[in-house]
């Protein structure tokens, strides 16, 4: 059986995060969204970009490992997709419209890989490319790596955007 009531309301909580940051992009003017606040801080689009990315890995990564518990998961700071996700090539590339469609297109996804989820699932534990993450039970990758990144993102996207006004 799936862990039905706790995985709706995780997939609940990642779709209002989606829309907040959907609400968000839908009254920001958009050249907004490409202007760093500083040299050491990510545009509001970077963060989006990196948020699509993110979530698509992380998924891809949870199914894996219902395949095949105990599998090595994760990466660190450094994976290549991750770094060419926030890349000025793949971000000046990415509109607001069509960003907007990529984020909603991510609950249906995200609700499909849940609920594959059994409560068992969640206990498992495997081993990390990332060692801060070696060891952690699938509900940290569910929690953390998905549900609760995306809220953390959308936070970080206000305090960009209300930088760069």
């Amino acid at each position: 059986m799936a862990a039905t009531a706790l995985l709706n309301d995780k997939i609940a909580s990642f779709k209002n995060s989606i829309d907040k940051i959907v609400e968000v992009l839908e009254k920001t003017d958009e050249e907004k969204l490409y202007i760093k606040p500083s040299e050491t801080e990510w545009s509001a689009m970077q963060i989006i970009s990196h948020v699509l990315e993110a979530v698509d890995f992380w998924v891809a990564d949870l199914e894996a490992l219902l395949i095949v518990p105990g599998g090595k998961w994760g990466r660190n700071h450094e994976h290549v997709r991750r770094l060419a996700a926030v890349s000025d090539t793949v971000v000046s590339q990415l509109k607001k419209e069509e960003a907007i469609e990529k984020l909603k297109n991510l609950v249906p996804v995200v609700e499909q890989a849940l609920s594959k989820v059994k409560e068992e699932d969640l206990e498992k534990t495997a081993p990390s490319y990332n060692p801060k993450f070696d060891g952690k039970p699938l509900s940290f990758l569910v929690d953390h790596l998905i549900v609760d990144h995306v809220e953390s993102h959308y936070g970080q996207i206000v305090r960009h955007l209300d930088k760069v006004k």
